[in-house]
């Protein structure tokens, strides 16, 4: 569970870096 979490947690960072690069 905590490897996916984290795996997770780098996902949702990678889309936030790409929107913030968007805008």
């Amino acid at each position: 569970v905590t490897g996916k979490a984290v795996m997770l947690d780098e996902i949702i960072n990678y889309v936030q870096s790409l929107q913030r690069q968007v805008e």
